[in-house]
Parts: C-alpha cells; sequence; structure tokens
C-alpha cells in the first residue's frame, strides 16, 4: 500500500509539473548543504537543526516551541 501511493505521489507530482510548465510558474527548491569539516567536529555546532518529512516538506528547529514547516517543488538532502 505505501509503494502504490509513493507512485501514485510520483504520478501526481510528474503531472503538477507538466502543467505548471505550461503556466510558467517559478519553482522553488531546497538543497541542505553538508557540514563543513569545522562544523562537524565541533560538537556544538554538528546538530541538525531540521527534519524532513518527505520529498517536499522540511521542518526548521522540530524540537523548539515553535518549529516552522516549509513546503518546497523539491527538497534535496545533503548528498544529493
Amino acid at each position: 500500500m505505501s509503494e502504490k501511493y509513493k507512485e501514485e505521489q510520483k504520478k501526481r507530482k510528474r503531472l503538477n509539473n507538466e502543467l505548471e510548465d505550461m503556466k510558467g510558474k517559478i519553482r522553488v527548491y531546497c538543497r541542505l548543504r553538508p557540514m563543513s569539516k569545522t562544523e562537524a567536529a565541533d560538537p556544538e555546532r554538528a546538530i541538525r537543526c531540521y527534519k524532513i518529512h518527505d520529498e517536499m516538506t522540511i521542518t526548521i528547529d522540530p524540537d523548539s516551541k515553535i518549529p516552522q514547516t516549509f513546503a518546497f517543488d523539491a527538497v534535496f538532502p545533503e548528498d544529493s
């Protein structure tokens, strides 16, 4: 069931992208940069401050009292 849902979601996204191309809408992407060696070496700075929910949604500072959730056309993780 989960695989079928993901497949349908990709199909919907593809069709939506085709529609957006026809209308000329601007797309917004999010790419998370990898931590630098300096950041990774410092334990205080090596904390991840985001959570990727799916291919299009990210939450910034999910452990705070007021987390901020954003939706993009695509979210690319650090290893992309």
